[in-house]
């Protein structure tokens, strides 16, 4: 699929720059806080219930995102 241009091409291509590095920042926060829950049960504490019901949250929003607001069950 093209990148639309719509006339700017450095503009668009910004865009694109841009939404390539929130896709691995907020992959990289996803795979650090998994890391830090599955530390803390495999010491055998219960992890936080609001990490866990952020990452959950993240990861659907990201994928019905993903798949073009399709939501994938």
């Amino acid at each position: 699929m093209p990148i639309p241009s719509y006339g700017a091409t450095p503009l668009s291509a910004t865009f694109l720059v841009v939404r390539l590095l929130e896709l691995i920042s907020m992959l990289c926060i996803v795979g650090m806080t998994a890391h830090f829950v599955d530390k803390v049960v495999s010491t055998g504490a219960e992890p936080p219930k609001e990490v866990v019901g952020a990452l959950s949250v993240v990861s659907v929003a990201r994928t019905s995102q993903s798949f073009g607001g399709i939501e994938v069950c």
